[in-house]
């Protein structure tokens, strides 16, 4: 079973065009790349929660997080981070009528995440804790890096310059900049889900 690759609108719809809430999902997306390979079992909207929230998580309370990841089951980890990124992505999402059929074939699943994360291999579970417990990048727009840097007396360590993004900010340029990166990184995600209860 394939589900249809996302789009820039669509992320902008399902994520309210929210800055915050974009600029979180994307910044997750980029520091949790072991999530790939655990997408094949979760619904968009799972792997949106997960990524804005756990990123916001390790920003403000890297210690929690890192915890977390060393105590808990992959399932434990998952309603954690979900407690407030589901409340704050269904507080911005906005679909549309013309992108309803799309979205829900995005969100295959209607249950079962525990069993669904059991199918996790141990590599990616292992992989997802090890990034989780790292600590945020500083992501910049390119005209904010040399500044940046020399605060920092030159040192660059996990400053990431946003090259997606126009190099000055502009007005009405940042959003959707964002929600392209986001179906961009998204589309490069296996299509295929797993319905059975077969590991992959």
């Amino acid at each position: 079973m394939e589900r249809p690759k996302p789009t820039k609108q669509l992320m902008l719809e399902v994520c309210g065009e929210n800055q915050g809430l974009l600029s979180s999902v994307h910044h997750g997306l980029y520091e949790t790349s072991a999530l790939r390979n655990i997408y094949p079992v979760l619904n968009l909207d799972e792997l949106l929660a997960f990524t804005a929230s756990s990123w916001k998580g390790r920003e403000a309370r890297p210690d929690n997080m890192k915890q977390l990841t060393e105590s808990a089951d992959l399932y434990t980890i998952f309603n954690d981070v979900f407690s407030i990124g589901f409340p704050r992505l269904n507080k911005h999402k906005n679909v549309s009528a013309g992108f309803y059929e799309k979205h829900k074939a995005m969100n295959p699943f209607v249950e079962g995440l525990k069993e669904r994360l059991s199918q996790v291999s141990s590599e990616a579970d292992a992989d997802l804790r090890k990034q989780l417990a790292e600590k945020v990048n500083k992501h910049v727009f390119e005209c904010q890096y040399q500044s940046e840097k020399a605060m920092r007396g030159g040192d660059n360590y996990k400053l990431v310059i946003m090259r997606f993004q126009n190099v000055y900010p502009k007005k009405g340029k940042i959003v959707p900049a964002f929600a392209a990166e986001v179906s961009k990184i998204i589309g490069t995600y296996p299509a295929e889900y797993n319905d059975s209860n077969n590991p992959f």
